[in-house]
């Protein structure tokens, strides 16, 4: 074969292989038209479709009332009734005492939020039991005995004073106490026995979280009294956002606790102490 017909021959091979890959690329290009036709019919939801479709509500914020469980501890049976309740309470413990230990474990397995409820000197002399600190200790004797209360309680995050009206308003006690809980890393919620309490003020120099008591509910164990000042507590709550509540095991107050929980309540709604804001 010539030269000349060779060329001819592999121009048209060329031209030939050229033709093919115009008519596949034209296969592909119809087979996607169709293909899209298909699923802009079936598959594809229409517009008015979509309308139908509306935003889940938003759930409504509620002011939230930590309420803070104190004097728990000598008995075992309190702690088990109020978690009976099944609201998150915040359990106080006093430290040392027959159960101290036992109630803060359960506690903290079924996901309370646990403080220390440390005994402290008060204005009119009242027995503290174990652990209770005084005005007249040295440095080291309130030190010793607060690490030995904070040891007592397992899984605290803060303490509280039990009672302590004189031991909070002396500078020295406190700044004692603040510089120990510093060390922990614990913070601080002032019960308040006494409106000059230096809780506060030390607490914040020491660098430590802060939170302070709004009402007591129990004070009188009356069945009214007690509804009055839980009406104060959500008028607080309403108006800042958030109250703290100290309570204590008693009959009037259980019985309470357990009717106003009772059911879907939509006032306020019961935290931890933890979900609060730290300072105050």
């Amino acid at each position: 074969m010539s030269s000349k017909k060779r060329k001819i021959k592999r121009r048209h091979i060329k031209s030939k292989k050229h033709y093919h890959i115009l008519f596949i690329s034209f296969l592909v290009v119809v087979g996607i038209f169709f293909i899209y036709k298909e699923f802009s019919k079936e598959d594809f939801i229409p517009v008015k479709t979509l309308k139908q479709f509306k935003p889940a509500e938003k759930k409504k914020i509620l002011p939230k009332i930590a309420v803070v469980l104190d004097d728990l501890g000598p008995s075992k049976k309190a702690a088990e009734y109020f978690f009976g309740i099944h609201v998150p309470f915040t359990l106080s413990i006093l430290p040392q005492e027959t159960h101290t230990s036992w109630i803060a474990d359960e506690a903290q397995r079924l996901g309370y939020d646990v403080i220390g409820h440390i005994p402290m000197e008060a204005k009119i002399p009242h027995k503290l039991g174990k652990g209770g600190l005084y005005t007249w200790m040295t440095e080291n004797e309130i030190r010793d005995v607060l690490e030995r209360d904070i040891n007592s309680i397992p899984h605290i995050t803060g303490v509280s004073n039990h009672m302590g009206s004189a031991f909070t308003e002396d500078e020295r006690a406190m700044s004692i106490v603040m510089s120990v809980l510093k060390d922990h890393e614990l913070f601080f919620l002032d019960s308040l026995t006494n409106p000059r309490s230096l809780g506060s003020a030390l607490a914040t120099e020491h660098n430590i979280r802060i939170l302070k008591r709004d009402i007591f509910l129990d004070n009188k164990d009356n069945p009214d009294y007690i509804r009055e000042q839980w009406q104060k507590a959500v008028r607080i709550a309403q108006k800042r956002g958030y109250a703290i509540v100290l309570a204590h095991p008693k009959k009037s107050t259980t019985e309470f606790l357990e009717q106003a929980f009772a059911g879907d309540k939509d006032e306020v709604e019961i935290v931890p102490l933890s979900a609060l804001p730290v300072t105050q």
